[in-house]
């Protein structure tokens, strides 16, 4: 580690967890919001789970079997070049909510579909048939092991070697900053092939979108392993997730006045109760669900299974 790393470790040693919720007004978690959100993340998602920290390197804030959670071995089959560019909270705009499309539509035109394109191997761009019809995940009851993970076939030559890059495999780690008070994201690689870690570490950056490779992104000690691993700064963190939170209020207010019955409806008295006991919009814990979705657009090209609606 360099430095700076070095300091930014024992500033995170020296700090005191907060026990004070402020999740509301801050983005931040208390070490229970932490363990409550984590606990509904594996609920919905059991990909994920808790995990102990390594001999000598807990936390007395969290359980003992409760020190960080992983996503294990999540498939990454392309690199990422320098021109992509994933969806990021940025600077938040009044009037504009971040979860929705708000490009401009010209006078005239009828919104419409946008047609997905993909490149292939030689940078000639590919356009999709939009008319292609897309499965109903309803229409398939049973299990299916693919369904979150799956080894993709296509871009294979004929000799069944495929003429993509290479696949990885992924670690997922979000352990909790005293500090921050937030999640923080921590990834570790390995080669499809050989099963062997990423090396150099640096290699990891190939799969991190651009906007966080280059800012916020660095090779530091994950503190319950005591392994080097990728890893994206927190100091934001609390700030994009107010702002993502917020967001979801505003729209989910729209949607409750929306639906307010007229003033002489018997319902209406309840519908106003209702609206008043969910104020907030979202609970604590499903923070973590929002915030996998967040750290889908770090690494875009890494396979998780996170789709769910708030």
């Amino acid at each position: 580690m360099n430095l700076y790393s070095t300091i930014m470790s024992m500033r995170e040693y020296l700090s005191s967890p907060s026990h004070t919720s402020t999740f509301t007004s801050t983005g931040q978690l208390t070490p229970e919001e932490f363990v409550d959100a984590g606990d509904y993340l594996v609920y919905k998602f059991p990909t994920w789970s808790w995990q102990p920290a390594a001999p000598g390197k807990g936390v007395n804030h969290l359980p003992e079997d409760k020190q960080f959670l992983k996503l294990r071995h999540a498939p990454c089959h392309s690199r990422l070049d320098d021109s992509f560019s994933p969806w990021n909270p940025g600077e938040a705009v009044e009037g504009v909510d971040e979860w929705e499309d708000n490009t401009p539509i010209k006078d005239g035109d009828h919104p419409s579909s946008a047609k997905v394109k993909t490149v292939d191997d030689k940078g000639v761009e590919e356009e999709e048939d939009d008319d292609e019809e897309i499965p109903d995940m309803d229409d398939d009851e049973e299990d299916d092991d693919e369904a979150i993970i799956k080894e993709s076939t296509k871009g294979k030559n004929a000799d069944g070697k495929s003429g993509k890059s290479p696949l990885r495999f992924y670690n997922l780690y979000l352990s909790y900053s005293t500090y921050y008070r937030t999640p923080r994201l921590y990834i570790s690689g390995h080669d499809g092939a050989t099963g062997l870690p990423l090396t150099p570490p640096t290699v990891m950056f190939e799969d991190i979108a651009p906007d966080y490779r280059e800012k916020t992104v660095t090779i530091e000690e994950f503190p319950p392993e005591g392994t080097l691993m990728a890893t994206v700064h927190p100091c934001k963190h609390a700030e994009a997730m107010k702002r993502i939170f917020d967001s979801m209020l505003r729209r989910k207010e729209r949607e409750d006045w929306e639906e307010v019955p007229p003033a002489n409806s018997d319902d209406k008295e309840d519908e106003t109760a209702g609206r008043a006991e969910n104020d907030s919009g979202l609970r604590v814990d499903q923070y973590m669900i929002v915030f996998v979705k967040f750290i889908a657009g770090v690494v875009p090209g890494v396979e998780m299974d996170y789709t769910m609606s708030i």
